[in-house]
């Protein structure tokens, strides 16, 4: 049978001519000290720092939501018209609409939707609310309560679904449709 090579090899530290044995042990046991101690330093326990991009991620403050001490422009009172809201309750797939007129409040099951104001055009410079007829942004600011209960309060973007609106796990809810009429858009140019 033949011998395996040997798994560890030893090798044996040379003492250097001249010098005296016991002295190559005593500067060996050193670095081997001072070995053991960079090792065991460098392992102090310390918990990692986070860097940037481990940290949660937190919902940005919706500049287009109400907050308090928020009040809704003069001239977003003043534009007549009315909205479609879209209401799709994620957890059965149920979808409704609700049409509400400005000024007005409108119940569909345990949903209600009140239209404070509208915007043409409505764009934030600077966090002021602008409402630019050289936008086609069309909004609806709304107050939505669920059996009783307010859900969301702020604008609604016809165009922007997505970006801005109702932050909920079981419902989803978007304006479909804003309706103004040319007298009303006309009457706030003015």
């Amino acid at each position: 049978m033949a011998e395996s090579a040997p798994l560890l090899r030893v090798y044996r530290v040379k003492s250097i001519e001249g010098s005296n044995p016991s002295l190559s042990a005593i500067l060996g046991r050193i670095l081997l000290a001072l070995s053991l101690l960079m090792f065991l330093t460098s392992c102090d326990g310390e918990k990692s720092k986070e860097i940037a991009w481990q940290l949660p991620l937190s919902v940005p403050d919706d500049p287009h939501a109400a907050t308090a001490g928020h009040k809704l422009p003069d001239w977003a009172t003043k534009i007549e018209g009315k909205v479609k809201i879209v209401f799709l309750q994620k957890s059965t797939t149920r979808l409704f609409a609700v049409e509400v007129e400005k000024g007005n409040t409108q119940t569909s099951g345990d949903w209600q939707v009140m239209l404070l104001g509208l915007a043409e055009g409505l764009r934030i410079k600077g966090h002021t609310l602008i409402n630019d007829e050289n936008v086609a942004n069309p909004a609806a600011y709304v107050r939505l309560t669920l059996s009783g209960e307010k859900m969301y309060e702020g604008w609604l973007y016809r165009d922007f679904p997505e970006l801005f609106g109702m932050d909920n796990l079981d419902w989803k809810v978007w304006l479909e449709d804003v309706t103004m009429p040319p007298s009303s858009r006309e009457g706030d140019k003015k």
